[in-house]
């Protein structure tokens, strides 16, 4: 089951089992409209339904038919963009936006120290399960999550498709 989540208060997309994997997800959100703007700090990103809705086909497409368990795109604030799992995931995806976010900020800072502009791409690696984080566009990072059974060559292969996709339609 893929499970798509726009946020706290943004209701969800879901996809159950027999509906056909890829395709357009089936909206049972509470809220008639989709996400349209995300405010966090001092910028907005805009993205219309059709780019919404585009960028959660991507990241389906390209990763979690990968057997990746989480994939989050969030703000440079930590909030929520979107949020596609394998219905397995019980972390605390919030607290792990807010702390991506705040990860992110920090190696970039770092980077600047070392005379790089910026580190796009961070791994953790963990026993189990594994976190990669790219940048997408200035405003958005691209956070997935992936247990040993998917390859971290591949998954960088499709994360760099995924974001390109991403990036000719923002």
């Amino acid at each position: 089951m893929i499970l798509a989540d726009h946020g706290r208060a943004h209701g969800a997309l879901r996809k159950g089992p027999g509906e056909g994997f890829p395709g357009r997800m089936n909206n049972i959100a509470t809220q008639p409209s989709i996400i349209k703007e995300v405010r966090s700090l001092d910028y907005t990103v805009d993205l219309n339904k059709e780019q919404f809705e585009r960028i959660e086909s991507i990241l389906a497409e390209e990763l979690m038919e990968l057997g990746v368990q989480c994939v989050l795109l969030i703000d440079l604030a930590g909030n929520i963009i979107v949020n596609l799992d394998d219905g397995k995931v019980e972390h605390d995806i919030y607290s792990l936006a807010a702390l991506a976010a705040g990860n992110f900020g920090a190696v970039s800072a770092m980077a600047k120290i070392v005379g790089e502009e910026d580190f796009s791409l961070l791994f953790h690696k963990g026993e189990k399960e594994s976190i990669h984080f790219t940048k997408v566009v200035d405003e958005l990072l691209l956070v997935t999550i992936f247990g040993k059974e998917v390859s971290l060559g591949f998954l960088r292969l499709k994360v760099t498709e995924a974001t390109n996709k991403m990036r000719e339609m923002l």
